[in-house]
């Protein structure tokens, strides 16, 4: 899984997935081929920018696929990243127990305004169990 996302400093930042691990010659190109090299662009992009959808959109790819993420520290990174964005904190929970506590909110006011926040809380929790084996 490589992303090539273009047009960087651009109102309009393009981005593709590519088999391609060339490295780009522009300074307006990147490849994403890792979950860090994600989150050290997304640590170096202010919110407001154009190109924070398109950091969102691959970390969302990444996310579906969490077995393509090989560390412990990239996959907390991407859930703690994912979990500002529905503007919650892990209190210092482990991420099962935000899982269970977004879970009994969400039954509590009969929503299901954190199911997608939780299904990937809890498929994050396997990976790490699953790298924890290897």
């Amino acid at each position: 899984m490589a992303f090539l996302l273009q047009q960087l400093k651009s109102d309009s930042p393009s981005m593709e997935q590519t088999s391609s691990l060339s490295t780009p010659t522009d300074s307006e190109t990147v490849l994403i081929q890792y979950a860090f090299e994600l989150l050290e662009l997304y640590l170096e992009t202010e919110d407001s920018s154009p190109l924070m959808p398109r950091l969102k959109q691959i970390r969302n790819e990444m996310l579906e696929d969490l077995d393509q993420v090989e560390s412990v520290k990239e996959i907390y990174g991407l859930m703690y990243w994912l979990m500002a964005d529905y503007g919650v904190d892990n209190r210092g929970e482990s991420l099962e127990e935000t899982a269970d506590r977004l879970g009994d909110i969400d039954i509590e006011n009969d929503t299901d305004k954190y199911s997608e926040l939780i299904f990937h809380l809890k498929d994050a929790v396997e990976r790490l169990y699953d790298l924890e084996l290897e």
